[in-house]
């Protein structure tokens, strides 16, 4: 299994009930907003997204699968033709910081490419997917449709946390993520800053959101 993204659950919705959750993404479109809302480096991503209602039946579905009515996360994410996420980790849906992401594919097509800790996963419309995102992974789109996945992410529960793989190889992981990230922050500090002082102030202020965020439970990052 893939450490990194697996199957959670097959076929959590029928093709019926995908056609009704594709038909509501499309009507939704049109007040899609960018995932990188406020700009900066990836403000010219074909990557938008849109916020759910936990309301929708759909949602309790999924919710209700993951043992939580509290998401930190319940969106559309609109993944359009020529779109592409280069390889990267995230802080938001990484299993060391007690958070996790799931997937739920609603429109796709053969020409996506999402890779997952160097393999390539093939996300069926209707299954339910776990992605832990401290893994490296990517995405594009060479199609000429968009994709489009609901996206849910929450805090590790105990249901969950029981489906998470565990032993050596996820303390190893998580203790290389944590080298990583420093590594990171201290390239931006010295680098960054001297070389591209825009992306640097990017940075830190995501930092800052994400201090606030995980220890002052102040505000969530957007």
């Amino acid at each position: 299994m893939n450490p990194g993204a697996f199957l959670y659950k097959e076929k959590i919705f029928s093709e019926d009930e995908i056609y009704k959750i594709s038909s509501l993404a499309k009507d939704l479109e049109s007040s899609k907003r960018s995932v990188h809302s406020a700009g900066g480096t990836y403000s010219d991503l074909k990557w938008f997204q849109v916020d759910l209602s936990k309301d929708f039946a759909f949602c309790e579905t999924i919710l209700s699968e993951l043992a939580t009515s509290e998401p930190e996360l319940l969106v559309f994410y609109y993944l359009e033709p020529g779109a592409t996420l280069h390889p990267h980790r995230d802080l938001t849906g990484a299993s060391m910081n007690n958070r996790i992401r799931f997937h739920v594919p609603v429109i796709t097509n053969p020409g996506v490419e999402f890779v997952v800790n160097n393999e390539k996963i093939k996300m069926a419309p209707g299954d339910l997917w776990c992605l832990d995102t401290s893994y490296v992974h990517s995405v594009r789109n060479d199609g000429d449709e968009t994709r489009v996945h609901v996206i849910v992410e929450l805090n590790i529960n105990d249901v969950i946390k029981k489906r998470l793989p565990g032993g050596y190889k996820a303390k190893l992981h998580s203790f290389n993520y944590a080298l990583i990230l420093g590594g990171s922050f201290i390239k931006a500090v010295f680098v960054n800053s001297i070389r591209n002082p825009k992306y640097f102030l990017e940075q830190m202020g995501m930092v800052h959101k994400f201090i606030k965020w995980r220890v002052f439970k102040s505000e969530k990052p957007k």
